[in-house]
């Protein structure tokens, strides 16, 4: 592993089941990091020769509407309207049985999809980094910060600017003041004793705050209205808990453990628990079922649970810094579940109010798919974007139930951010 490369979080002496599960959830890292998916891969060539080269985007409309296959409501769905007033970004961007190139003056681009013009773009300008990192992207208010060839890297959410380089370190977490992210610098193994000290910047102005050092055996994972929300050693595995410094660690409810993380905002964490790994059939590749997904208020201590819903296997996490599951202002909540039969690796996106009559999973029009790809809710948190029929990108509004498709493949990426379009 490169110095770059997070050391590793999990001990040496770890039982033989343990380090294979290990293994498989590493393995699937780097398949989503290289972009092997099916559904973008298949998809690539159809989009790269409606882009010129040099990332000139060859305009089109009206946006191609999704294939007639779709059944039901979904198989009537029009273009995804300019009104979503969102962007969103998806990368990397292979060809058809290719693999993600890094050098020092080249790098795989990026998809732009500009829902307000109707524009689909390939962009250079983003320089990623190779390696095995998590989170790659955050929001950060009207930023974007990403794991750059000289660490944590920062531009505009309109992309125009020069990125800059907010500090040699490619470990950051979001940050719950707005505008602001957090850095991490790690030394030693954190499974055997070693050490993360953290500091807060604002990314418009570049100002560091206090270094904070971080208990033993912990990492962060984000910032919250209520303290750091850390990755803590406990026995042979890492588990979620809330930290505030000159504190001991405090478990989550039901003591989940970090890799069965969904996602975090300021005031939520969601996660779920009782969660197994299931193998799939055709190749070496796992998922998890979690029968129970919780969400917990940070500030308040209510504890929302959600059992998977009927049929279904469990819920399925991503990881917290993976995927946006979370609407912007804490009302929804999006998740997958797998569908049986078991060991194919399917699965159905479903939405949930967090507000109000909670709880009821809503099944997602057409959003069956496989190993639980990438969503991202718009700017207006009205949207939901996520991979429709073929491997295109669908979107349903939450608020009248109507689904809309595009030709944009998706949603299978490394990283895949939506935020509002145009310069504010």
């Amino acid at each position: 592993m490169s110095q770059g490369m997070r050391t590793s979080q999990r001990p040496p002496w770890t039982d033989p089941e343990a380090l294979i599960r290990e293994a498989r959830r590493r393995q699937r890292r780097r398949r989503l990091l290289i972009g092997l998916v099916a559904a973008v891969l298949a998809g690539a060539a159809g989009v790269v020769a409606g882009v010129r080269p040099g990332g000139q985007p060859r305009v089109s409309q009206p946006r191609p509407r999704p294939p007639a296959a779709a059944a039901g409501r979904a198989a009537l769905a029009g273009p995804i309207p300019h009104s979503a007033g969102t962007t969103v970004l998806m990368w990397p961007v292979v060809a058809p049985g290719e693999y993600p190139a890094f050098g020092p003056h080249s790098w795989p681009p990026a998809y732009v999809d500009n829902l307000a013009t109707g524009r689909l773009s390939r962009r250079h300008k983003l320089a990623f980094a190779g390696g095995d990192y998590q989170p790659y992207l955050v929001r950060a208010g009207h930023w974007l910060v990403y794991v750059g060839g000289q660490g944590a890297t920062a531009i505009r959410d309109d992309l125009q600017g020069r990125p800059r380089v907010l500090g040699a370190t490619p470990f950051f977490a979001p940050a719950a003041s707005p505008g602001h992210i957090w850095l991490e610098r790690i030394r030693g193994d954190l499974g055997e004793g070693g050490q993360a000290s953290v500091w807060q910047v604002s990314v418009r102005t570049g100002h560091r705050g206090p270094v904070i050092t971080l208990p033993r055996n912990a990492s962060l994972i984000a910032g919250t209205d209520a303290g750091l929300l850390l990755q803590v050693l406990r026995g042979r595995d890492f588990a979620l808990a809330l930290w505030r410094h000159g504190s001991t660690p405090r478990a989550l409810p039901y003591s989940p453990w970090q890799r069965d993380g969904l996602d975090a905002s300021p005031r939520l964490v969601a996660y779920g628990t009782g969660c197994q790994d299931l193998d799939t059939v055709k190749d070496p590749s796992y998922y998890e079922a979690c029968p129970v997904l919780r969400v917990l208020d940070v500030v308040t201590g209510r504890l929302l649970s959600i059992p998977a819903p009927p049929g279904t296997a469990g819920w399925m996490p991503a990881k917290i810094g993976v995927t946006q599951a979370i609407a912007p202002g804490g009302r929804m909540i999006a998740a997958y579940a797998a569908t049986r039969p078991l060991g194919t690796g399917q699965d159905r996106l479903y939405v949930m109010r967090l507000t109000g009559a909670t709880g009821r999973p809503v099944a997602v029009p057409s959003s069956a798919a496989r190993l639980n790809p990438h969503m991202a809710w718009s700017a207006g948190r009205s949207w939901l974007f996520y991979q429709g029929p073929r491997g295109r990108m669908w979107a349903y509004q939450v608020t009248s139930g109507h689904v809309r498709g595009s030709a944009t493949p998706c949603c299978s990426y490394t990283v895949m951010t939506a935020f509002p379009s145009g310069r504010r």
